[in-house]
């Protein structure tokens, strides 16, 4: 599962029925950082997506069977440590494109 960025298109879900990866990909931006709602920079390489801004994502499907999938990947995220329970966000790498 991807949380795609590009300037030109903002924020879309990719691979969204990838339950065995997650990660932020920012294409052809010149910010390290650039200031996305739903998403907190840890640092240059880590991200935490706020759960439900990828349940609103363009691209994410809004049938239940794909709810219940999602909430098992952030329940296996969470039993990890990669979730932060206070602000109800999933952990995820940040990958940069050209």
């Amino acid at each position: 599962m991807i949380v795609d960025y590009s300037p030109g298109s903002g924020l879309t879900l990719v691979e969204p029925d990838d339950f065995m990866a997650f990660k932020l990909r920012l294409r052809n931006t010149i910010e390290r950082r650039p200031a996305l709602a739903g998403i907190l920079f840890v640092d240059d390489k880590e991200v935490l997506i706020d759960v439900e801004t990828v349940t609103r994502l363009p691209g994410a499907p809004g049938s239940e069977a794909w709810a219940a999938a999602f909430s098992r990947m952030i329940d296996h995220a969470a039993s990890k440590g990669w979730v932060d329970v206070a602000s109800n966000a999933v952990r995820a790498h940040v990958e940069r494109t050209a």
